[in-house]
């Protein structure tokens, strides 16, 4: 069966009709994410973004439920109270291009409708652009000058601070024209929204901070493998694996299927904050970290090559806070 952006939201509202009947605490429901803006496949493989919304601190924050084994529902559920001030949800850098753009399936007592009309009031105002953009900025500049007052971590503790800095450096910019970018489409989208605020040298600028500019087809097959390997140790070992572990699928025909592309570079991201978060769950297995650690090696993050490394991030930095500052100015 083929699976269409139209068949994939029919899914979508079937289930929230069930779940709606079933849960009488479910208030109201909304479609998110990558079905909004086209299909969410990439390699055959991809998600439904549903958030539902209970009248009391729902008992799951987050779950999977499988309509393939290469399609999934990603469903957030959220307590009311996170709703109560919508016009403060239009600053947050995640929900407010959300709440924005979401798709109501579920909203007999228009709880949506009240707050995505606050949510979208004077949205592209320069100073709520600015609001939304600087709280990420300034948390990847806080990385940046913690590391000028005390030397960098011990690797496996580093890279994983030094990606969350970088995604929040990315997404500062990406906001500016769209909704935040997931790690699967960070590397395939970034371009797109560097160019949006004419500055498409951002993104060749985050391709060599990463370190992957001249990679070949051949070496990331072979990390995938590794990454594939230690996926397969967590899930065996770890006694609560993280949502990572359901989602094998869903990454690797994305990861596979960016290589084969006329851009592989754009599956580094993917590949490496993921294998990132396998290390970080199962810190006691040295075997698998040996592999991480010399792609990482390779990369450029590790010994002095860090520390230069740490520079480019600081220039880098500079670029991204000169963009939004500059377009915070104009309003976007």
């Amino acid at each position: 069966m083929r699976f269409t952006p139209k068949i994939l939201h029919k899914h979508a509202q079937v289930l929230v009709e069930k779940e709606t009947k079933r849960n009488r605490s479910i208030l109201a429901a909304y479609l998110r994410g990558s079905l909004l803006y086209g299909s969410p496949l990439i390699g055959g493989a991809g998600d439904i973004d549903l958030v539902f919304i209970h009248s009391a601190p729902p008992l799951k924050k987050h779950q999977i439920i499988r309509i393939t084994p290469e399609i999934h529902f990603d469903i957030e559920h959220h307590d009311e109270l996170l709703y109560r001030t919508p016009r403060e949800l239009r600053l947050d850098p995640w929900l407010g291009p959300t709440l924005r753009d979401a798709v109501p399936l579920h909203d007999p007592r228009h709880l949506l409708d009240y707050t995505q009309a606050s949510v979208r009031s004077n949205y592209c105002f320069p100073e709520n652009l600015l609001a939304r953009s600087k709280p990420l900025l300034d948390a990847a500049r806080q990385f940046w000058m913690d590391r000028q007052i005390s030397p960098p971590l011990e690797i496996t503790s580093e890279i994983p601070a030094f990606l969350s800095a970088l995604e929040a450096a990315i997404n500062a910019v990406a906001i500016l024209s769209g909704p935040p970018l997931a790690t699967r489409r960070l590397g395939l989208s970034f371009s797109d929204r560097a160019t949006a605020v004419d500055a498409p040298s951002l993104n060749i600028a985050f391709h060599h901070l990463m370190g992957g500019i001249s990679l070949s087809e051949e070496i990331l097959m072979g990390w995938i493998n590794a990454w594939e390997k230690a996926l397969g140790i967590l899930k065996e070992e770890s006694s609560s694996p993280p949502l990572l572990a359901e989602r094998e699928i869903y990454y690797k025909n994305a990861l596979e299927d960016i290589i084969k592309s006329s851009k592989p570079v754009d599956a580094l991201w993917p590949l490496i904050v993921t294998w990132t978060e396998i290390i970080s769950t199962l810190p006691d297995r040295t075997d698998i970290q040996l592999p991480w650690i010399k792609a990482l090696t390779t990369l450029g993050f590790a010994g002095k090559d860090y520390l230069v490394r740490l520079a480019a991030f600081d220039s880098f930095l500079e670029l991204c806070e000169s963009l939004v500052l500059g377009e915070s100015a104009s309003g976007g």
